[in-house]
């Protein structure tokens, strides 16, 4: 039989939640021997240290793929014989929202925080580059 080392919080003695890395089974047989009463646990999925440094770098070129590319494209357009004025508004105001999202600390200060950013911003540079195909 194949042993599963997981991370587990378990409450001790004094109700303080105490975290143990060992097999649960053999957790079981323990607490059965010192007839201690069974709580229920929580496995704790934890994170690749290196998930900060990909989610950071993956978040800065989204947001500065989308300035270089509201920017880019408004040039285009700014040089067009008759602009399409809502274009360019509508690229003026993208690269506004994503030059505050990339000045924005918070936007850095977690895996979650960087997660939101990427789900946003994405999809937006995507489209984008797909209008440009045509």
């Amino acid at each position: 039989m194949e042993k599963v080392m997981e991370t587990q919080f378990v409450t001790d003695a004094t109700g303080t939640p105490v975290r143990v890395i060992m097999d649960y089974q053999d957790y079981v047989k323990i607490a059965e021997q010192l007839h201690l009463p069974l709580t229920a646990t929580t496995t704790v999925k934890e994170r690749n240290p290196l998930d900060w440094y990909s989610l950071t770098e993956s978040a800065n070129s989204i947001l500065n793929g989308l300035v270089a590319l509201a920017s880019r494209e408004t040039r285009k357009e700014q040089n067009k014989p008759n602009p399409d004025q809502k274009r360019i508004e509508g690229l003026g105001k993208l690269r506004k929202e994503v030059i505050e999202a990339l000045n924005d600390n918070e936007n850095f200060s977690s895996q979650e925080r960087m997660e939101h950013v990427i789900e946003k911003y994405s999809p937006i540079l995507l489209a984008e580059k797909k209008k440009l195909q045509f």
